[in-house]
């Protein structure tokens, strides 16, 4: 009875430690990460994830911007490639120039371009998780 019990046992724990480990998460991640006044405004720090399985030459943000009213003040384009596959790109940008305090709000509008090493054009929007670390809401 107690071999038959430490085997069980024994099997239980060899399918726990062999099951197969959760698929890294696909698509891109966007991550507001920080900002900072400095002497030409407002300077934004984002993390980009890329997990498409293939490298992005080209990838441009439509950005809007809203006061603390909630009042969109400025629109802009940034584009943060190239982004290769299975790493995260931190990359930097002036946001306004004025104080960071002077943004409550950070909508993505669109990603009017995103485009992979082969020149194909992709629909990353959809592919896109947004969050912020900052105390600025971000999202689409």
């Amino acid at each position: 009875m107690r071999l038959a019990t430490a085997f069980i046992v024994l099997l239980l724990a060899t399918g726990i430690w062999t099951a197969p480990t959760p698929a890294e998460a696909n698509g891109l991640t966007l991550e507001l990460n920080k900002v900072a006044d400095g002497p030409q405004g407002c300077l934004a720090t984002v993390l980009i994830g890329n997990r498409l399985g293939r490298t992005l030459d080209r990838f441009r943000l439509d950005l809007v911007l809203f006061n603390g009213k909630g009042v969109l003040f400025d629109r802009i384009l940034i584009d943060l490639a190239p982004l290769p596959h299975g790493r995260t790109t931190v990359a930097s940008f002036p946001l306004v120039q004025g104080a960071c305090i002077g943004v409550s709000r950070i909508l993505l509008q669109d990603v009017p371009a995103c485009r992979t090493d082969g020149r194909k054009d992709l629909d990353c929007l959809s592919d896109l998780a947004v969050s912020s670390r900052t105390g600025i809401d971000f999202g689409m």
